[in-house]
């Protein structure tokens, strides 16, 4: 059996593809049970334009890719630099426009697209590889693809159907790649055009596509012998594309792609709280933090386990350049750049596989500028293929000399990638059980913990049992509370628990969390209506429960200074100057409302209580009779109100 596994290593050809295309579909099929989750919200169940079909592609093309979410100008552009990267939301968009929201069919396009993606690397490596390792090239080929689909680390891409984006920034990055290393042997315009046309594209996908303007020349100058002025010619070509990308970016985001450095932490880590306000880190406390971030990469490649997709504040903590993962993290990279300088002349694969790996690494390593997060599972798909070529390399060495065990390891390695990723794949369910899964592993996540105290609420919000309703809202607290704890000024954090305490019936202070939100911002409309919403409800219990209507108005008095519309607000202070006596005023305040609306059935009734209590019979039964036109059953509902 070790033999046919070697001579099958060895083979090539149509069966590798197959193999390949048949362990993407065993690894990541039980996705196609899952729903949307998270940052799918962003992209599609939740984006204007991409629900509109292909009606919205205009609006995709010419926005900030977040715009059709955040729906207000501005916002789409928190986090620094902006973002555009229309083609995933374009491939959304059309499927939308077919399948509606059938979660299964975007699941199963981004299997798809990771299928092929196996594949093109799988020729991109022949094709690199044929002239320099003559006898091992298929199998090395082969190695590092298999390497690169099994590896459980792209579970985020793959079962995030917004991941999309970054496997369409590689799958069309190594297309180029493709095409113009045919073009190498052929010279032909076509390969040429191909490989600039799906260069251009890949840019579409995510900016993160521009490691390969460096990677495609250093490849061809490295592996197909053409000179350094074909590899700088075609280096030449790759900006013309290139050029294309930035100058529409420019048009749509603005012309600094790297501007600014937001004081909101949730968009930029590199933060501490010092004296109640935020700072950003010092020049060795952010390099720390990041060459420990650096060597977690190494680390979660190397033994892919736990898995998350929060690695948000506090998450990771700050380190200084003085501590001994930080430094540790500068030695290895130190001696990976070394090691592939002076691999350069006889080892080149060695040279290529590290260039791979860093360059792309780099661009999202917070190094050249803020990503917004301090790192991501994401972020490692595109590195991770020269940590695949570069393993593959020296498997296939190990191969010729422990053939036996090399394939036992293989076989392990394989077996344990689809335990971990198929196991991984369940966590990305959907929000609930990916949110509650992923809190065990980052406890110390402000976004995470806000995230949990958030869908809690939105599950059990209409919650009848009030046993678990408030069970349920006390464990939303503990971990709103806490995401508060590690970020002051989280203020979709104080809002979220300012809804908590609603539900909680505990209003004094659900105001307290909104004042907070207003007093740092005035502007927002949700505080102010839902803090309304908590002066309404005092209101009603100072004048129903404690029977003081005096304290009732004046709480809806307040309430009605936030949101001044609300009409039962006014309704509800037109009951209260009807309990105290102040009849006239209770009957101009009901007949203000049936002003703006002349169907209320419940100014109506409170206006045939009015004038019942007020002595005129004639009235009050005129307004009974128009309140049951309306409404037949409104004095069951006047009664289930009262009790």
């Amino acid at each position: 059996m070790i033999q046919q596994i070697l001579k099958f290593i060895e083979s090539g050809g149509k069966v590798h593809r197959i193999l390949l295309v048949g362990l993407v579909f065993l690894f990541y099929g039980n996705t196609l049970m899952n729903d949307f989750a998270v940052d799918d919200s962003i992209v599609i169940t939740k984006n204007i334009y991409t629900k509109k079909g292909i009606s919205g592609i205009p609006d995709i093309l010419t926005k900030d890719t977040f715009r059709g979410f955040f729906k207000v100008e501005g916002k789409d552009k928190l986090v620094s630099g902006g973002r555009y990267r229309p083609l995933s939301l374009v491939a959304f968009a059309i499927v939308f426009q077919i399948f509606g929201s059938n979660a299964l069919v975007f699941h199963l396009l981004n299997i798809i697209c990771f299928a092929l993606l196996g594949i093109v690397i799988y020729e991109v490596c022949k094709l690199l590889l044929e002239q320099y390792v003559q006898s091992d090239f298929k199998a090395i080929s082969f190695l590092c693809s298999l390497f690169f689909v099994i590896h459980p680390i792209h579970t985020e891409c793959v079962a995030n159907i917004k991941g999309l984006d970054e496997i369409l920034a590689l799958l069309l990055s190594m297309t180029s790649f493709y095409f113009a290393l045919r073009w190498s042997k052929s010279m032909r315009i076509g390969n040429l055009l191909m490989s600039l046309s799906a260069f251009m594209l890949a840019l579409f996908a995510k900016e993160n596509s521009i490691s390969y303007l460096v990677l495609i020349p250093l490849g061809l100058y490295f592996f197909r012998n053409i000179g350094g002025a074909k590899s700088l010619k075609f280096f030449l070509f790759l900006l013309v594309p290139t050029f294309i990308f930035l100058y529409c970016r420019a048009q749509i985001l603005g012309w600094n792609p790297i501007a600014g450095h937001s004081l909101e932490l949730m968009n930029n880590p590199f933060l501490k709280f010092v004296n109640g306000r935020y700072i950003p880190f010092t020049n060795m406390e952010k390099l720390g933090t990041i060459f420990y971030t650096l060597i977690k990469y190494l680390g979660l490649l190397l033994f892919p386990h736990p898995l998350t997709y929060d690695y948000y504040p506090k998450h990771i903590e700050l380190h200084s350049m003085g501590s001994l993962l930080s430094m540790c993290s500068l030695l290895i990279y130190s001696i990976l750049i070394y090691w592939a300088l002076k691999s350069i002349n006889l080892k080149r694969i060695i040279t290529f596989s590290i260039t791979a790996f860093l360059i792309p690494l780099f661009i999202v390593s917070n190094l050249l500028f803020s990503v917004g997060t301090f790192m991501g599972e994401r972020f490692i798909f595109m590195p991770s293929f020269g940590f695949a070529l570069l393993l593959a390399y020296f498997f296939v060495k190990f191969l010729h000399w422990k053939s036996y065990l090399s394939v036992s390891i293989l076989l392990l390695l394989i077996a344990a990638s689809a335990f971990k990723t198929i196991t991984r794949n369940r966590d990305w369910k959907n929000d609930m059980s990916l949110i509650l899964h992923d809190i065990q592993i980052s406890p110390n996540s402000a976004k995470l913990n806000t995230a949990v105290g958030g869908i809690l609420l939105e599950k059990y919000m209409k919650e009848k049992n009030e046993k678990v309703l408030q069970e349920k809202v006390a464990i939303a607290k503990k971990h709103l509370t806490k995401a508060i704890a590690i970020h002051p000024f989280y203020f979709e954090a104080y809002q979220l628990l300012g809804n908590a305490h609603f539900l909680a019936k505990e209003y004094n202070e659900a105001i307290e969390k909104y004042n907070f939100i207003i007093k740092y911002q005035p502007d927002n409309k949700d505080a102010s209506i839902n803090q309304s919403l908590m002066y309404k409800e005092l209101g009603r219990l100072a004048g129903m429960r404690d029977n003081n209507p005096s304290q009732a108005l004046k709480y809806l008095e307040t309430s009605l200074q936030l949101n001044p519309d609300d009409e039962e607000t006014i309704s509800l202070m037109g009951v209260a100057n009807g309990v105290m006596g102040n009849y006239d005023k209770a009957l101009e305040i009901f007949y203000s409302i049936l002003k703006k609306n002349p169907q209320s059935a419940d100014a109506y009734f409170n206006l045939y209580l009015t004038y019942l209590n007020k002595g005129d019979k004639q009235k009050a039964e005129e307004n009974f009779q128009k309140a049951t036109s309306i409404d037949p059953k409104i004095l069951d509902k006047f009664k289930q109100k009262s009790q």
